[in-house]
């Protein structure tokens, strides 16, 4: 224990990152896509309707600009970040790793009962228990199972599916106004036991549906995340860089130019449904490369404070989803459907702030968190 607390300071004052370091950052620096994908769904029935519909002028204008930056890429840069993660702390061994994922699919799905019906968390942890499998695998492996998986989606599912509905009459997205105005009655309303009771069912929903879809949309890209870690990427990039940013142009450049059909095709059905799924984990890999990048040539100091709130995602993270629950719900300030995508984004990036500054004052004072649970210590534990 001494001699590990003696190399990670004498790596600090070196100014040298681990991969677990650097994993921490990589989550830090994705609460500000994940906060705006929340918002959305806080925000106003966003699950059950066509947004090129419900929103008009500026507002629409707004969300198309965020939609072409985010929309479809979040969870797929969590999910590369999360495989990383597990990379980075393979040596504790499966056992450790599927107890904590464990733990997290647990409090994912408290917290989707009890807070946020849309929550990613729990799907992301229950991929997390299948990528544990891949945990000892060669990587070439892990990456060939995620390729196969990824294609076997976007020929199967995406591709038949474009190809079905482009040009025709039916290639619309409508908006299911029973769920709008359910969704509507019930979070604006000041009875919690109703948002509860709607929260469980919808987490319910076509479940099998669900879990097929995150085979195909988060575990490749867990996969992806470990695999990357086994080839020593951060080798590459330094010994490569133009190569590394050349590749980060063409994914980032490509992927915003396939989710720019949906906005050239009005939010139709075949236009969201190649956006979202080739489109943005094409964009989510190309942030990864680039988040990647930043951490062999910026100093550590620098990105400390995202190192830190890394440190303590899962208490910021459930803590944001409170805070906009207490924005947005008629528990709270009953603003839900009230604000447009500007004001969202102003009160993400507020919300923001307030997770930096939490995020060092707890570093600082060495506030317990819900990450002590799980870790031996605040120091030397797997959330370092």
């Amino acid at each position: 224990m001494l001699r590990y607390t003696y190399i990670s300071l004498i790596m600090e004052r070196l100014n040298l990152m681990t991969d677990s370091i650097r994993s921490s950052i990589f989550l830090g620096l994705a609460f500000l896509g994940i906060l705006l994908m929340n918002g959305l769904y806080f925000m106003m029935p966003y699950e059950a309707l066509n947004p090129y519909e419900y929103l008009s002028g500026s507002n629409l204008s707004t969300f198309q600009v965020l939609d072409i930056l985010i929309g479809g890429a979040v969870v797929p840069f969590v999910a590369l970040a999360t495989g990383y993660l597990i990379h980075a702390f393979r040596h504790y061994g499966m056992g450790n790793l599927a107890k904590v994922a464990a733990f997290v699919l647990a409090l994912g799905i408290v917290q989707t009962f009890f807070i946020f019906a849309f929550d990613f968390l729990p799907g992301l942890a229950l991929m997390a228990l299948v990528a544990l499998l891949f945990l000892k695998a060669h990587w070439a492996v892990s990456l060939l199972a995620a390729l196969l998986l990824f294609f076997f989606h976007l020929t199967a599912n995406v591709l038949v599916g474009f190809f079905a509905s482009v040009g025709s009459p039916t290639d619309i997205s409508y908006t299911a106004m029973q769920d709008v105005q359910e969704f509507t009655s019930v979070f604006r309303s000041t009875d919690y036991f109703a948002i509860i009771a709607l929260n469980i069912e919808l987490f319910s929903r076509n479940a099998v549906s669900t879990l097929y879809g995150l085979l195909f949309t988060v575990l490749p890209w867990l996969l992806v995340g470990m695999s990357l870690g086994r080839l020593d990427i951060v080798r590459f990039i330094r010994s490569n860089p133009v190569m590394h940013i050349i590749l980060f142009i063409v994914l980032a450049g490509g992927g915003m130019a396939i989710k720019m059909i949906q906005v050239l095709k009005l939010g139709s059905y075949s236009g969201r449904l190649l956006a979202e799924n080739f489109g943005g984990p094409v964009l989510a890999l190309g942030y990864f490369l680039l988040v990647m990048y930043l951490t062999t040539i910026v100093p550590s100091s620098v990105l400390e404070v995202f190192r830190r709130m890394g440190r303590y995602f899962l208490t910021l993270y459930i803590l944001s989803n409170v805070v906009f629950m207490l924005i947005f719900y008629g528990i709270g300030a009953g603003m839900y459907g009230e604000i447009e995508i500007t004001a969202l984004i102003w009160t993400v990036l507020i919300i923001l702030v307030f997770l930096m500054v939490l995020a060092t004052v707890m570093h600082r004072y060495r506030i317990r968190s819900i990450e002590d649970l799980f870790a031996h210590n605040s120091e030397n534990g797997i959330n370092r």
